[in-house]
């Protein structure tokens, strides 16, 4: 009996050198409602794509010619919006990897049976129902958004409604929600820079009181804890992780926001120490330059909320292997930093060979995920809850695709960064950015020849004005952070326990 989900889908286009040997293939999924044209070249892919609209396309990657990873991305070229299922062998695991890095739906394990196709068939049209009803939800998700106020709660909802709402969009309704969360990065870098000192002031939930609110209150009632931190991850990244998760835990989630700037040397040692960058400076200078410290200053924290006798284990975890091989000992505390998501994306930029990684958005948070799934991560949680610990993940910031340059002038005092730049000669010449003035305020440290900021705004990165064009060409793409965005700093605090 046909499945009404099936009947939803109308053509599919299959793409296979060997395309007549699945004759029998072709009759018994047109016996199931389905209608398959076929193409036994790339040409005549690329042909039938021009003439007529598919809403399945299956693609053979081992094909003469034109391989099918490079036809793949000719058409998303054409049709971004039309689901791709590679037909594969088992032992192409690389091109599985790639595959799923550049935005492929699903995969056809051969030897091909029609039963497969079906399947994925039914999983297309079911995403087309639920897109058609995200679409109709869409307008209530807008008057969700205008009902939220303008406070540092109402920023939090508005970012997670936004960017979690965009994941099961059609490829239509993500660019109206992609508008929607521009255009509100637009209202929240002007609130930011009039509210952010009071932030700081008032004491809500930042970078620097996250470990002594939410995770220091377990170990002081003689619990043990266990930190995985993400470097350089988003909210809306952390939305696909939760769901592999052992459904046998109770997980909670606290949103909170990084300090500026969202960048590593800033946001992280001010997490571990407890304090703002301008009192680290203060402690100890020099230590805002990298993360090289950020376990003296663990150190320090502990023993300023009580907790000085504390053993703790810190690691910094840079490869698959070495989450995988890492071993939970029975220390109160353990903190291990993953750095392979974040090293994997500045790979991306600056090398050719894997900027095949992704070219938008969607494909960078596909395949951090895809990173996440393969180094067992969730095992690693439900492991540790297992012996008795409970789990926290978080990031210390997240990150945005750069779009456009802003313009700058000033002298050799720059710092270096593209989100965000400190020096007392900073301009900014064209586009957008915030320039701070008061940097104690903002809990910075003054420095000579460093008293001026300007942290980048909506997705732009800084640039020098000599030569605007070559930089852009560099720097358009690249996944960067330490500026003023929803996506870098609005991050969740996810505890797992049992």
């Amino acid at each position: 009996m046909r499945s009404g989900l099936i009947l939803l889908i109308v053509k599919i286009l299959w793409v296979d050198d060997e395309i007549d040997q699945f004759k029998s293939h072709l009759l018994f999924l047109e016996s199931e409602g389905l209608t398959v044209k076929t193409a036994s070249s790339a040409h005549e892919a690329l042909e039938a794509l021009a003439r007529e609209a598919f809403n399945l396309i299956l693609l053979d990657y081992r094909m003469p010619g034109v391989d099918g990873l490079t036809l793949f991305r000719e058409i998303k070229r054409m049709a971004p919006h039309v689901p791709i299922a590679m037909v594969t062998m088992m032992s192409d695991k690389d091109v599985m990897e790639t595959a799923i890095a550049t935005e492929a739906f699903d995969f056809v394990i051969k030897p091909v049976q029609p039963s497969q196709i079906v399947v994925i068939a039914k999983k297309v049209a079911a995403r087309e129902v639920k897109q058609k009803k995200l679409g109709k939800e869409l307008a209530e998700v807008f008057r969700t958004l205008s009902t939220l106020p303008d406070t540092y709660q109402g920023w939090l909802a508005k970012a997670r409604l936004l960017m979690e709402t965009r994941l099961g969009l059609s490829e239509e309704d993500r660019k109206a929600l992609d508008e929607a969360l521009a255009s509100a990065n637009e209202e929240f870098a002007r609130w930011i820079a009039r509210n952010y000192p009071r932030l700081l002031s008032e004491g809500y939930n930042f970078s620097h009181n996250i470990l002594e609110r939410h995770i220091f209150p377990t170990l002081k009632e003689g619990g043990k804890a266990i930190l995985f931190l993400i470097d350089c991850f988003r909210l809306d990244q952390f939305s696909y992780f939760i769901p592999t998760l052992s459904s046998d835990l109770r997980i909670g989630i606290v949103d909170y926001m990084s300090i500026l700037p969202s960048a590593t040397g800033f946001s992280r040692n001010a997490m571990f120490a407890g304090v703002l960058p301008k009192e680290i400076h203060a402690r100890h200078p020099g230590w805002l330059d990298d993360n090289q410290n950020e376990q003296t200053l663990l150190s320090e924290n502990l023993a300023r909320c009580g907790l000085g006798g504390l053993t703790f284990t810190y690691r910094k975890l840079n490869t698959f292997e070495d989450l995988k091989r890492l071993i939970i000992s029975d220390k109160p505390l353990q903190v291990y930093i993953i750095n392979f998501v974040d090293l994997m994306f500045h790979l991306r930029h600056e090398l050719d060979v894997l900027k095949a990684l992704g070219e938008s958005v969607d494909a960078l948070m596909h395949w951090g995920d895809f990173l996440l799934k393969e180094s067992e991560l969730a095992d690693k949680v439900k492991e540790a809850v297992d012996q008795g610990f409970k789990a926290f993940i978080t990031s210390d910031h997240g990150w945005v695709m750069a779009e456009r340059p802003s313009l700058i002038h000033g002298g050799g005092d720059l710092t270096p960064g593209l989100r965000y730049k400190f020096g007392d000669s900073i301009r900014l010449v064209q586009n957008s950015g915030i320039i701070v003035k008061e940097l104690s305020d903002w809990g910075l440290p003054s420095i000579p020849g460093a008293h001026r900021l300007l942290l980048s705004t909506d997705y732009s990165f800084l640039v020098y004005s000599t030569d605007p064009r070559r930089y852009e060409k560099v720097y358009k793409g690249g996944v960067f952070h330490g500026g003023i965005s929803l996506e870098e700093m609005a991050l969740p605090l996810i505890r797992v326990e049992k």
